[in-house]
């Protein structure tokens, strides 16, 4: 008879127990969104900034994204500029000329495109380092002057990773002729 008491009380006192703590809500998650990285203010922006190597070590054409918060949403302006190999400034360097540009207001698919570049950027710093004169520049930073990631080289995983965040914005990919 005791050991039936016992077994009732214990089964009642865990019937009664906080069941809640065993589980696993989905609140719990932390939300990782692109507007997190960004301070409320305007002047606040990310950069993605990438120059190719059209003309080997002499560099190439840049393009420039640029990440900001406007009436409360976040958009973006792309910029590509084109190059000509032959035509050089006073100090020798390319002359880069506008070719493109183009304002998007951020879906919710191109953030987590976002979202993936720079990861895989942060990832790629584990990456062996190439020595090299030519090579395709990949650079991440904000005005705030807090966050800088860059790769240089020939590395195809980074000019794959470029490109398919291209596609993800409906932008123009980089062709591999160029290079």
């Amino acid at each position: 008879m005791k050991i039936l008491t016992l077994i009732l009380f214990l089964t009642f006192f865990i019937s009664c127990s906080d069941k809640e703590s065993f589980k696993t809500s989905s609140n719990d998650r932390p939300k990782y969104a692109l507007e997190n990285i960004l301070n409320y203010n305007k002047e606040d922006s990310i950069f993605i900034e990438s120059r190719f190597a059209d003309c080997g070590e002499w560099g190439g054409h840049n393009e420039i994204i640029k990440i900001y918060r406007s009436e409360q949403k976040l958009k973006l302006t792309y910029i590509k500029f084109k190059v000509d190999c032959e035509i050089r400034d006073s100090t020798g360097s390319i002359i880069q000329d506008k070719k493109f540009k183009k304002h998007i207001l951020l879906s919710n698919s191109q953030k987590l495109a976002l979202i993936k570049y720079v990861n895989e950027l942060m990832k790629f710093k584990f990456l062996k380092d190439e020595i090299s004169h030519s090579g395709n520049s990949f650079a991440l930073s904000n005005t705030k002057g807090d966050l800088k990631i860059s790769h240089f080289g020939n590395q195809p995983l980074l000019l794959t990773s470029y490109n398919n965040l291209m596609t993800s914005l409906n932008l123009p990919r980089v062709s591999f002729e160029n290079r």
